[in-house]
């Protein structure tokens, strides 16, 4: 009994740790060729997989772009995370862009919702599109959620706040992909701290 367990055990690690390869090779090649330059094969070579291992771990091309799409977004709320854990309003203010410029710059493929898919056309198929939208609602919704917690006034609700914010990062993301300076990616989200600053009351404690 414990020796099956200790042979699972290691099975488990062993595909968590090929899955982990499959993401970060799939990650280097979006951001190196787009979404029209992710093949299976690419992938597998970076990751020194065998095709078998991308389709059992996430289905299809277009699964492991959502797979890498959440993994995104778990970056982003270890952002939120850290933020939250600042004793103050305007040191959360700060670790939150601190992180987004962090996150805008070292993965220029798009900030949340894959802004690597832009101009893809007929490569943009129904599966992929499917995939972004939903990212895309997910993210908005934990966004909103974070300020419903973090403001208390009378300033724009909460959704309003996380439309515009999603909206400021994937423009900066946008930036730093199609040729950007780090000057232009900081105006962008000056613009976005501007607009937090007036958004309402922060209020005194954090939630998380």
């Amino acid at each position: 009994m414990i020796a099956a367990r200790s042979r699972r055990a290691r099975t488990n690690a062993r595909g968590e740790a090929s899955r982990g390869r499959i993401l970060d090779a799939a990650d280097s090649v979006l951001r190196e060729r787009g979404y029209s330059g992710l093949s299976i094969a690419a992938v597998c070579e970076r990751a020194d997989v065998a095709p078998t291992s991308v389709y059992w771990h996430f289905g299809s091309k277009a699964g492991l772009m959502e797979a890498v799409l959440l993994r995104s977004g778990g970056h982003a709320d270890q952002i939120r995370r850290r933020a939250v854990r600042a004793p103050t309003p305007e040191a959360r203010l700060a670790a939150l862009l601190e992180g987004l410029r962090g996150l805008v710059l070292s993965r220029p493929l798009g900030s949340l919702t894959g802004v690597a898919v832009v101009s893809e056309g007929r490569h943009a198929t129904p599966e992929l599109l499917e995939a972004l939208r939903s990212a895309r609602v997910r993210e908005r919704a934990e966004i909103a959620e974070a300020f419903a917690a973090e403001f208390d006034g009378d300033g724009p609700r909460p959704e309003t706040l996380a439309i515009a914010a999603t909206a400021l990062t994937n423009y900066a993301a946008l930036c730093a992909r199609t040729g950007g300076d780090e000057q232009e990616v900081d105006e962008v989200l000056a613009a976005l701290e501007d607009l937090l600053r007036h958004a309402g009351t922060p209020t005194r404690s954090p939630a998380d």
